[in-house]
């Protein structure tokens, strides 16, 4: 019967635990429950989206990417920009941590002494997407947390 080396079997371990965290970047999580209206004026509502980010990429320009990808990818299906009323859409992106999970199933409460609201947690956000209606289409821009330019995805013209 051959025996197995420690050093083998510890390598196996750690080369598969490692194996199993590839390819697991920016998982993006979006609670329903997390989707606000706000409707102060009829004509020019805004909609804003909270996604979760479960492991962002390290690299800004990485992070940009994805979170362009994602949204283009939830703006093909939405519909609510063809709504007369409904102006722009904002898609807040906030890093999955132990205080953002909360709101994976829970809705914020504010007010109270349990006040429990996602903007509470400024060290896990990560960035804004905003897409406004314009005339002849729409412009996009993302705000990263830690850049002080916004980055223009697309501009009306």
């Amino acid at each position: 019967m051959k025996c197995f080396h420690p050093i083998k079997i510890v390598s196996f371990f750690l080369l598969s635990t490692l194996m199993g965290c590839v390819g697991k970047t920016n998982e993006f999580i979006f609670p329903d429950h997390m989707t606000f209206t706000n409707s102060y004026d009829k004509n020019a509502v805004k909609i804003s989206y909270y996604i979760l980010i479960n492991n962002p990429e390290a690299s800004n320009e990485k992070l940009k990417t994805a979170i362009i990808q994602y949204t283009r990818g939830r703006l093909r299906n939405d519909q609510s920009l063809k709504k007369k009323d409904v102006t722009s859409l904002n898609f807040v992106f906030y890093k999955k941590t132990g205080n953002t999970s909360y709101f994976i199933k829970n809705e914020e409460s504010p007010g109270g002494l349990s006040s429990e609201e996602i903007d509470h947690y400024k060290e896990d956000y990560i960035a804004n997407y905003d897409v406004t209606k314009c005339t002849g289409g729409f412009t996009e821009k993302l705000y990263l947390y830690d850049l002080p330019e916004n980055t223009v995805v697309s501009n009306c013209k």
